[in-house]
């Protein structure tokens, strides 16, 4: 069986590094996008030495996102699962976020996740695919400082479902996950003020922040044969917080 592949916007780092690292252990072939990539100090030896390849691409920018769908058709044949994972938030209080902010949340969490959605669609329509959009859970509650990315995660829920129906008859897939608060670069700043941590952690049943691999295998999950009947659904991993 030829091996399966993995496209995971995002995935240098946080969330979309978890996911990668576990779609490589499960035995696909991963293919990882990441902003500067070639100019950045970080050190990515990490997904060489697994095999994870990264290439260097802004998600919203279409036609480098058609490319890199088009190089993984012509070395593999197809692109089996599709994770739109890259996103930005701001902590900018509503009042003043400016339009120029909340013009590029905008693009990047909701804009270039549809032109992902879209080119992926049209490469492989005759073949059917499955893809996975990474939203988060406020896109479905509300909180402060988090308007316009609210909106974003909210309106990729929304399109998640569309696009689940009207791309049905055409074998794809469309599904999102809504990870809650997760130990990534994101919740930095709320690490280091130990009293909006403390309280945060009140209102999270398990008591801990979500690790980026705890989304691996609902990721995983989504992408095997195992969820074939599954499409259109929202699957929350916060640790019960939307539960309360």
């Amino acid at each position: 069986m030829p091996q399966k592949t993995v496209l995971i916007t995002g995935a240098t780092r946080g969330i979309g590094r978890g996911i990668a690292i576990g779609f490589q252990e499960a035995g696909y072939a991963v293919f990882g996008t990441g902003r500067n990539i070639n100019a950045h100090k970080a050190d990515f030896s990490w997904a060489k030495e697994k095999g994870i390849e990264l290439l260097e691409a802004d998600v919203s920018n279409q036609t480098a996102m058609e490319e890199i769908i088009k190089k993984i058709r012509t070395s593999h044949g197809r692109l089996d699962v599709l994770i739109n994972n890259a996103g930005i938030a701001a902590n900018t209080p509503a009042s003043r976020i400016t339009p120029e902010e909340a013009q590029k949340i905008i693009d990047t969490n909701f804009k270039a996740v549809f032109q992902n959605c879209q080119a992926y669609y049209l490469a492989q329509r005759k073949e059917g695919g499955n893809i996975i959009n990474v939203a988060s859970v406020l896109g479905m509650v509300g909180t402060t400082l988090a308007s316009v990315y609210s909106g974003t995660k909210g309106a990729v829920i929304a399109m998640t479902r569309s696009l689940a129906i009207e791309w049905a008859s055409s074998g794809f897939r469309v599904n999102a996950i809504c990870p809650g608060f997760i130990d990534t670069d994101m919740t930095g700043m709320i690490k280091k003020r130990e009293a909006i941590l403390a309280k945060m952690l009140e209102f999270i049943p398990q008591k801990r922040l979500g690790k980026p691999e705890d989304l691996a295998g609902a990721a995983l999950f989504l992408a095997s044969d195992g969820a074939s009947y599954i499409t259109g659904q929202t699957l929350v991993v916060d640790g019960g917080l939307t539960a309360m």
